[in-house]
């Protein structure tokens, strides 16, 4: 009985592990929109180091005021992603009114590392210039 609980929790650990995302809610830092928008950027590349696969991908620009939001990448995979490579996803000019903006990377998106090994930003075109954020990932709960 001791060794078949060992080998689910261990199970269920790699599992973890492999997922990357493990359901956290991760976003860039938000950016105040000055006068008209041009375009939000968002992008998500792999710095691991090695080929990684990745499924299921989500990336939605949002609102901080959260009255709009609009997916800028949707790529169902599996797809293998070499390393220094990624996605990145803008929304139409013009597409959001004067807003706080931040990107946000679906919490079921299947990433086969863990998140310190990614990167992922957002860069903002507005009438003061271009500005961008980059992502920290959220910190993940320890299980007692």
């Amino acid at each position: 009985m001791k060794v078949t609980i060992l080998i689910v929790a261990t199970a269920m650990f790699l599992t973890g592990l492999s997922c990357g995302l493990a359901n956290a809610q991760w976003r860039t830092p938000p950016i105040k929109v000055v006068g008209t928008i041009g375009t939000v950027s968002c992008d998500l590349v792999n710095n691991s180091g090695a080929d990684l696969t990745w499924s299921n991908i989500l990336i939605t620009v949002q609102t901080l005021e959260g009255d709009l939001s609009r997916i800028v990448v949707q790529v169902p995979g599996p797809e293998v992603i070499a390393d220094g490579r990624g996605y990145r996803g803008s929304s139409p000019d013009g597409s959001l009114p004067i807003r706080t903006v931040y990107c946000e990377l679906d919490p079921n998106s299947v990433v086969s590392t863990t998140l310190d090994n990614l990167l992922f930003t957002m860069s903002v075109d507005d009438e003061t210039g271009k500005a961008v954020t980059v992502a920290t990932p959220p910190a993940t709960k320890k299980k007692k």
